[in-house]
């Protein structure tokens, strides 16, 4: 469902508690906010709240105070981060009681289905509806309202997620009544990953032959194999200018949460074992340090004794 489908529900005027202010975090709870959501925030680090209250947003002081809120969207690292939430003394859920107005619990974290479903049975214990909705874009993508979510949970709050979902991006994909949106996020990470292994690549060895990579992508990106995100990645690839978006380390772990998967399926994905190495040489390189996770252009160059220098981008 687009945006210009969304529904109107009295459900979407509920008070929703925003669990999570990182970086992605913390630009999806301002779109909520600026679209006239009821919110309140919490996060690990107090002072990143602070934004965010200035502009009208509750604080709240302890995170078992999210149980009084109508609805929780938590935005968090990893599966441990997400197991925290749901711990039964200090979590979400120990809030509840007489008083309590929790109906929904939405995550949209990029964590495995094993994660996601504990979450899942914390909050049915609870008698809390999950909705996994991980969310596809950087924080540049969510904050221009163009972030995509896929929805998989408890069919008593899909449509709630899909409502505030819409609020923060341009379409949802419901995809099951379980974990599958976590597999869905987890195999688009993955391809994510092979894609930028593949054009960092290209790039190397078409400018060791001589060609500029501007030059080559610019050719890429107007073919059949062009794409949005070889597009965005142009730049960066050219430029060897590298402001994160997605940190190489994001990506790794991304890509160990899919190959997890594939064992338990028995599935081989070998392309995708390489690139998790080539990921883990990259990380351990220090050449990525504290950029965007193209910078693995740079350990692709060094290991081929290609020497690259930026290049304008016409």
């Amino acid at each position: 469902m687009s945006n210009s489908d969304r529904p109107t529900t009295r459900k979407a005027e509920a008070k929703v508690a925003f669990i999570g202010l990182g970086r992605m975090g913390s630009v999806m709870a301002a779109r909520l906010l600026a679209a006239g959501t009821s919110l309140s925030v919490w996060n690990r680090t107090a002072a990143r709240c602070d934004f965010l209250v200035a502009r009208g947003a509750t604080r709240l002081e302890a995170l078992r105070d999210a149980a009084a809120a109508d609805v929780v969207f938590s935005m968090v690292l990893d599966d441990d981060a997400l197991v925290a939430l749901h711990d039964p003394r200090t979590g979400i859920l120990s809030g509840m009681g007489d008083t309590s107005s929790l109906k929904v619990w939405i995550d949209g974290s990029t964590v495995s289905p094993r994660a996601a479903t504990a979450a899942a049975k914390a909050a049915a214990d609870a008698e809390v509806a999950y909705v996994s909705a991980p969310v596809s874009g950087n924080p540049g993508v969510v904050e221009s309202g163009n972030a995509i979510f896929a929805l998989s949970g408890d069919a008593a709050g899909l449509g709630v997620a899909e409502e505030l979902c819409l609020r923060m991006g341009r379409a949802v994909h419901r995809v099951g009544s379980r974990a599958e949106a976590n597999v869905v996020k987890l195999c688009t990470n993955a391809l994510l990953g092979v894609t930028m292994q593949s054009l960092a690549e290209i790039a190397v060895l078409a400018d060791s032959g001589g060609v500029a990579r501007s030059a080559l992508l610019g050719f890429v990106n107007d073919s059949a194999i062009g794409s949005a995100f070889s597009r965005y990645k142009t730049q960066p690839l050219v430029e060897l200018d590298f402001p994160v978006a997605f940190t190489p380390e994001g990506q790794r772990k991304d890509i160990r949460l899919a190959l997890d998967l594939a064992r338990e399926a028995e599935v081989p994905m070998p392309v995708l074992t390489e690139t998790e190495v080539a990921y883990s040489r990259l990380v351990g390189s220090g050449l990525g340090e504290g950029k965007d996770f193209a910078s693995l252009i740079l350990a692709v160059a060094r290991d081929a004794g290609v020497s690259l220098s930026p290049e304008p981008l016409d």
